[in-house]
């Protein structure tokens, strides 16, 4: 087995590549689904699935300065809308829009968006091969840098929770910028290969590309229509599991090393 160079960056996104958030989201926007049904008197049918939902969902988030992290008021109104009969867009038009007389007022909206935090404070599972992965990494003297634009203390607590804490040599939160990862480079004295890992094209893949990184792309369960496609972002590899990084490092370091 060819040994790495020592301590070859690998940076790794936390949210739906380490863990998988988008099932903790999932679960809660069908909570929220099933309580605004409920405060309107609707039984639900098999068509009021998490396709509904995110249909309401996106045509919200493409309208909204925040993007999916928009008010979850608005996808309670838009919900309320779509399920009075409403198509997904004119249900969040009309949401974002405001101005109109709704069955559900504004105390049992509360109620429901507190409902809705605190499935999302739900301990997320780890994704597939994450502790074989990392062990390899870790066992070969690789430096791990978590990187990510969430909060910083929660994915701290969501790695200790998970008892991935010990892994890691730094969590770093910022914008996933090629700027960012030249800087940590330099710092790690400009190794001749690093890595990225993560799920989404736009903001892990594409900036670690202008990087000069060797970028891995590891889709999860949810991908934003507005995303480009592999094809546009072109990621080095994709796989299907957190297992497969050993593989791709082990024939990259190979080729490094054979030059």
């Amino acid at each position: 087995m060819t040994r790495l160079e020592v301590r070859t960056p690998v940076f790794i996104d936390a949210d739906n590549t380490l863990w998988d958030t988008n099932a903790v989201f999932a679960d809660a926007q069908r909570a929220v689904l099933a309580d605004v049904a409920h405060a309107l008197g609707i039984a639900l049918d098999a068509s009021h699935d998490l396709d509904f939902i995110r249909a309401i969902d996106q045509a919200i988030a493409s309208r909204h300065h925040a993007g999916l992290r928009y008010p979850v008021s608005l996808l309670i109104r838009g919900l309320e809308l779509a399920l009075d009969g409403a198509s997904p867009e004119i249900a969040a038009r009309t949401a974002w829009s405001g101005g109109r007389n709704y069955r559900i007022d504004s105390e049992s909206v509360g109620e429901i968006e507190s409902r809705y935090f605190e499935k999302l404070s739900a301990l997320p599972a780890l994704r597939g091969g994450v502790i074989e992965g990392l062990d390899w990494l870790r066992a070969r003297g690789c430096l791990l840098y978590v990187v990510t634009e969430g909060a910083k203390p929660t994915v701290q607590r969501t790695a200790d929770r998970l008892g991935l804490a010990d892994y890691f040599d730094r969590v770093i939160a910022a914008p996933k910028t090629a700027e960012l990862y030249q800087r940590v480079l330099r710092l790690a004295g400009a190794p001749r290969l690093a890595f990225m890992i993560g799920d989404q094209l736009d903001r892990d893949i594409a900036p670690a590309n202008a990087a000069g990184l060797r970028t891995i792309y590891f889709p999860g369960g949810f991908q934003p229509k507005w995303l480009p496609g592999v094809e546009d972002a072109k990621p080095a590899y994709v796989v299907s599991s957190f297992s497969d990084v050993p593989e791709v490092l082990e024939r990259e370091i190979t080729q490094l090393t054979s030059r």
